[in-house]
Order: structure tokens, then sequence, then C-alpha cells
């Protein structure tokens, strides 16, 4: 019996290009979680523009960006962390609204992320900015 992935994990440098494999996973686990067909865009959408937001604080020849993709009972969870100087926030409100003050017109901002999943978490632990989206599955039918 072989055993279906529930978890993918990439470290990758500031490259627009190499964000499609993270995406694409992204939508994977969104439809391997029956999420429908605009849910499961509505989070490959907040992916993408998190992590190109996140793009913008990484510094040094050495920058990577971290992203765990993972399955969990009735959810899925995306978290982005990269190393850095913790942000001096108190919320997530404030952290999404500082990367993206020089957005370009139609860049999402930390308001319009947060309304693409269910929930966003940003913790920084020893010099780990974390930031995780959180979209919950439907609810199985009681036939399946």
């Amino acid at each position: 019996m072989a055993k279906e992935l529930t978890r993918a994990e990439f470290r990758f440098p500031p490259d627009a290009h190499l964000l499609l494999g993270v995406v694409a996973a992204a939508e994977h686990f969104g439809q391997r979680k029956h999420l429908a067909d605009a849910e499961v865009q509505a989070l490959v959408r907040a992916t993408q523009e998190a992590c190109q937001s996140t793009f913008k604080l990484l510094s040094g020849d050495s920058a990577t960006l971290g992203v765990v993709i993972a399955e969990l009972p009735g959810r899925i969870e995306i978290t982005i962390e990269h190393q850095g100087e913790a942000l001096p926030t108190a919320g997530l409100d404030t952290f999404l609204d500082a990367v993206a003050e020089d957005a370009p017109p139609g860049e999402l901002s930390g308001f319009l992320l947060m309304t693409l999943v269910d929930g966003v978490q940003y913790q920084t632990v020893a010099g780990t900015q974390r930031m995780t989206l959180v979209k919950n599955a439907p609810a199985a039918s009681p036939d399946k």
C-alpha cells in the first residue's frame, strides 16, 4: 500500500521561477482536501502573494525562503519562513502592510490576504520569522 504525501518542504532563494513549484504543491494539496475550485485558487493566490511579499524581507547572499505545506486533519497549513530580525509588530496586519507599502497596484494587502484563507498566524522564534496560512477543508459528508 502506497503512502500518500501529506507534507512538502521547499527552500529556495528569492526567485519567482522557483515559486512555481510551491504554487503547484499548494494547488495539489487543495484539490486533495476537496476544496472547491474557487477555494483552491484563493489558496494558490494567498501562497504566491505571501511568498512574493516575503522575498522583499530577504537580504544577503545566502537568503532563502522556507515553505512547508502540510495536510492535517481538517485543514491545510502553509508555513512561510525566513531568517532575519524580528519586525517591530504586534499583529499580522502591521507585518503584512509593512511589506506591502511599496507594493505595486494589484498586489495583495495584509487585509486582502486574510480574506483568501481561513486563518493567518505570525510567529518569531530565535530569529526565524514564520507566517502560517490556514485553509480549512470542507467537512466530510456522512455518506463518504
